[in-house]
């Protein structure tokens, strides 16, 4: 029997639904790094997520493995090099959180336009500042989409859908170049993956091009910009302000800087977090990860 270690909270239904003999599944979601060193040369096979670290120092331990998987998009928690050494399969599941990322993307560059933090928690405080809330239109702004995957598409679709004019760049197709992107863009929003290539790929000489009018999302990871100078555009407000789900350091904690900042929306890192997008990517991860180890 092959045995397959889920290191991390997946869609348990869809577990219950696998019939095949051949496969046993251990479901251990709140695992430790130090446990999984200890017990990782049992499985075939290492399902994730986000939480669980898949280090060099797992991958040696794990003497049986044959795939590791990823339940959504990106692979910057797994040590893809020293896997590959191993000739170790590395698979994720890009398509199944897009809808979700999406659509908070859309729900935070709305909020940002329309005060929408304010608006709530000055009406829990019991106040009625109207007056201050004077939002503005998606319709008519030019939005740079920085990423054109999957999530990027799609953020561009909508966007178009609510009227904006929509510039984008990827490696493979772009309508402009980055600078010209940050420079005109009204709003700019990040998806992209953290590789060696992306990292501090959002840099002072991109940032300190924005207009002092302009909006900065980030949905992908934190990596792919530079955090100090963001913060102190932010701080110096030589932008409007910015929505942010993934940072530097997660959990972010108490007492960081970021949490400080009036001009700043911050979600904990729960854009792919919908009921949808877990079913569909531990459905697509296991079916995976069953073919593979199944040759």
């Amino acid at each position: 029997m092959l045995k397959i270690l889920i290191a991390d909270k997946v869609d348990k239904n869809v577990i219950g639904q696998i019939k095949n003999p051949k496969f046993s599944f251990s479901y251990q979601p709140e695992i430790t790094p130090q446990d999984l060193i200890k017990i990782i040369s049992n499985y075939e096979g290492l399902i994730v997520r986000s939480r669980t670290k898949v280090t060099a120092d797992v991958i040696d331990r794990g003497h049986n493995l044959k795939v590791i998987a990823r339940v959504g998009s990106g692979l910057d928690n797994i040590d893809v090099t020293e896997a590959k050494k191993r000739k170790i399969a590395v698979i994720n599941s890009p398509e199944s959180n897009s809808e979700a990322v999406t659509e908070l993307t859309i729900g935070l560059i709305l909020s940002l336009l329309r005060k929408l933090s304010l608006a709530y928690s000055s009406m829990n405080s019991g106040l009625w500042i109207k007056k201050e809330l004077k939002g503005e239109e998606v319709e008519g702004k030019k939005v740079g989409v920085v990423g054109f995957g999957h999530i990027g598409k799609r953020v561009a679709r909508i966007l178009t859908a609510f009227g904006a004019k929509v510039d984008y760049y990827s490696r493979t197709k772009k309508t402009n170049s980055l600078k010209y992107i940050f420079k005109h863009s009204d709003i700019i929003s990040v998806h992209l993956p953290l590789n060696n290539t992306t990292k501090n790929l959002v840099n002072n000489d991109l940032l300190s091009l924005m207009k002092p009018t302009s909006f900065f999302i980030n949905t992908s990871r934190a990596g792919v910009v530079e955090e100090k100078v963001l913060f102190k555009l932010l701080e110096q407000k030589k932008i409007s302000g910015a929505a942010l789900d993934v940072f530097w350091q997660e959990p972010l904690p108490p007492v960081s800087p970021w949490r400080k900042l009036p001009n700043v929306i911050l979600t904990p890192h729960i854009a792919a977090s919908t009921s949808e997008a877990l079913k569909k990517g531990t459905k697509t991860v296991i079916d995976e990860v069953i073919k593979i180890l199944s040759k």
